[in-house]
């Protein structure tokens, strides 16, 4: 499902425009420390990154990750889900640009789940 500019409700925040972009379109989505419990369907968590200052400019670049959760068995299902995650974080171009970051899959066993992490920024006026 595409957003509509002029239906979608930018928010001050960018944390929220991820969260609602992929909530439309069909994701599990948690901010962090939210989800409880062992990963028993895919899910994903919206965090927010560092800020640093963009070069000598009077602006800050803002990075958020967008983690990626499959159960424990269910491995082979995790590239498939987190590009499709990624396809649709494509809605929120060129204000978020993914920074062509994605980790290592990384074994929770807490939460009995596979995760990656794909890395996303914004520049803005500090």
């Amino acid at each position: 499902m595409a957003i509509n500019p002029q239906e979608f409700d930018y928010k001050e925040s960018r944390w929220q425009d991820i969260y609602t972009c992929l909530k439309n379109a069909g994701f599990d989505v948690y901010a962090p420390q939210i989800k409880e419990g062992e990963c028993t369907a895919p899910y994903v968590v919206v965090a927010n990154g560092v800020t640093t200052q963009y070069h000598n400019f009077s602006s800050e670049e803002q990075f958020y990750s967008v983690m990626c959760y499959v159960p424990k068995k269910q491995y082979s299902k995790l590239e498939p889900y987190y590009l499709s995650v990624k396809e649709a974080m494509k809605e929120l171009e060129p204000m978020l640009r993914f920074e062509k970051s994605i980790t290592g899959s990384y074994y929770d066993d807490a939460l009995k789940a596979h995760m990656v992490s794909l890395d996303y920024i914004n520049v803005r006026k500090s």
